[in-house]
């Protein structure tokens, strides 16, 4: 399993029968979570990274809202107006990034994307950065693979608004988290309206939710319990 990380457990196979089947998703893929407060989207993204820690990550994350829950993980690490140079970086590092990568696997985690997105579309100025952001991420999701680079995206509401008109972005995703009680609309935008059996006797609620591994089907899924600060000291 090198070249998979684990996500969590497989939901019905644990409620059901109380059979603890991991969930492993590739290290090489894109990833997206949705989760409304409370989900436990942000314990969720820290168990992730504990479990990419084995691996030679160069990681960059942005916590625009300085929630302080990534701080200390990285070197690369922005909050609030750091957010835009954090971005850049990691570009330049994916610009310079032959095909088949330079030994390293590149994770950009941008956390409350649509928050960060808001912030600089809110007037003339610092509209661009906008507009220049939803592009590094296009550019980032349409050919980062076959440089090992990868975008890692969270947020409350999946709103295909986040990247540019007709780019198709959102399709390059290769793992698709939903936590907690989705929106239709959410849901709809995420899994493209797929269904799976058991899914009507899923009870949402922290860590537990909706995932979809590319070339796997449509699943439920448990996070295990963890301490959110004991993830934090084992990832500093």
């Amino acid at each position: 399993m090198n070249n998979y990380f684990m996500l969590g457990y497989d939901y019905n196979l644990l409620n059901k029968l109380g059979q603890k089947v991991p969930l492993y998703a590739p290290i090489n893929g894109h990833l997206i979570v949705i989760g409304g407060s409370g989900s436990g989207k942000s314990t969720a993204v820290l168990y992730w990274l504990y479990k990419l820690k084995s691996n030679n990550i160069d990681l960059h994350i942005v916590d625009f809202k300085a929630s302080h829950e990534f701080s200390g993980i990285c070197e690369h690490f922005g909050e609030f107006e750091k957010s835009y140079e954090i971005i850049n970086d990691f570009y330049q590092s994916f610009l310079n990034t032959p095909e088949g990568g330079n030994g390293t696997i590149q994770v950009l985690l941008i956390d409350e994307i649509a928050g960060l997105l808001t912030h600089y579309s809110m007037n003339k100025e610092s509209k661009p950065k906008a507009d220049e952001i939803k592009n590094i991420m296009s550019s980032i999701l349409m050919l980062g693979r076959s440089r090992r680079c990868f975008l890692w995206l969270s947020m409350q509401r999946f709103s295909a608004s986040i990247f540019p008109n007709a780019s198709g972005s959102a399709d390059n995703f290769h793992i698709i988290v939903g936590l907690g009680k989705l929106t239709v609309d959410g849901r709809k935008g995420l899994f493209a309206g797929e269904h799976f059996e058991g899914e009507e006797d899923l009870i949402f609620g922290q860590g537990r939710g909706i995932v979809w591994i590319d070339g796997q089907p449509l699943r439920g899924l448990i996070i295990p319990k963890v301490s959110k600060k004991k993830v934090q000291n084992l990832l500093k």
